[in-house]
């Protein structure tokens, strides 16, 4: 039972590092890229989390590399058109239509969040980031990360980034990402708050709804956000209806 068990849970860490290895095919310059299988990966991997393969069943993921899948192949007919990606466009569509009512997401413009996910997103695989701190006048605070360069791809240098907002249904490769901290009781930054450099992030939720963000490089705190909620707005294009 135990050597099924393992068998299950290897099925799925392969097929991770192999959606990795696609992933960093995808995000790399240059729309040939776009030819890769990073489309047809992601959507395994969805498939393994709504029917449970090689670990529990997780919808929300499900859903949030099936937009990864989504978007990739439609990037993928840009460059050539072919039947059978037309195809596979229109199921994983449809998929994606039985989880959203499912999952019972709006079509929300705005999104709110104790975290700041899409900084998150950002700083997986182990990448840095670059973050900036802007006050607005109404008092938020502009949380700004752009993703530095970790080695390199085909000779290409990869500072894009896969972001997806599943909320707002849609995702895109970005050269940076922005959230806003609201009802900011304190914020300290170590140094420049426009060139700060972060490897991880660590939140420590408040009893009286409060969290408090710490941002950290090379094992030490370079600054923090004790904030209620970050909000991300919706970039998502205006013909996109749901």
């Amino acid at each position: 039972m135990k050597e099924k068990d393992f068998s299950r849970i290897s099925l799925r860490a392969r097929k991770r590092e192999e959606y990795r290895h696609e992933l960093r095919k995808f995000i790399s310059e240059g729309s040939g890229h776009y030819r890769c299988r990073f489309a047809d990966v992601a959507y395994e991997l969805g498939d393994m989390y709504r029917k449970g393969e090689g670990g529990m069943q997780d919808i929300a993921k499900a859903y949030y590399y099936y937009l990864q899948a989504e978007y990739a192949v439609t990037l993928r007919l840009q460059v050539k058109r072919r039947g059978e990606d037309e195809a596979f466009l229109a199921k994983v569509r449809l998929v994606l239509t039985q989880l959203r009512r499912r999952l019972k997401y709006g079509s929300e413009r705005l999104y709110c969040s104790v975290h700041p996910f899409v900084l998150f997103q950002a700083l997986e695989e182990g990448h840095e980031l670059i973050v900036s701190f802007r006050r607005m006048k109404s008092g938020r605070i502009k949380v700004i990360g752009a993703r530095l360069p970790k080695g390199s791809v085909h000779g290409h240098h990869g500072s894009r980034m896969l972001i997806t907002y599943d909320h707002f249904h849609y995702c895109e490769l970005r050269d940076f990402v922005i959230t806003y901290a609201q009802n900011v009781q304190d914020i300290w930054y170590a140094h420049n708050p426009d060139c700060i450099s972060v490897d991880s992030i660590t939140m420590v939720m408040g009893e009286d709804g409060i969290n408090r963000t710490e941002f950290y490089h090379k094992g030490k705190m370079v600054a923090y956000i004790c904030a209620e909620d970050y909000v991300v707005s919706s970039g998502r294009p205006r013909y996109m209806r749901f």
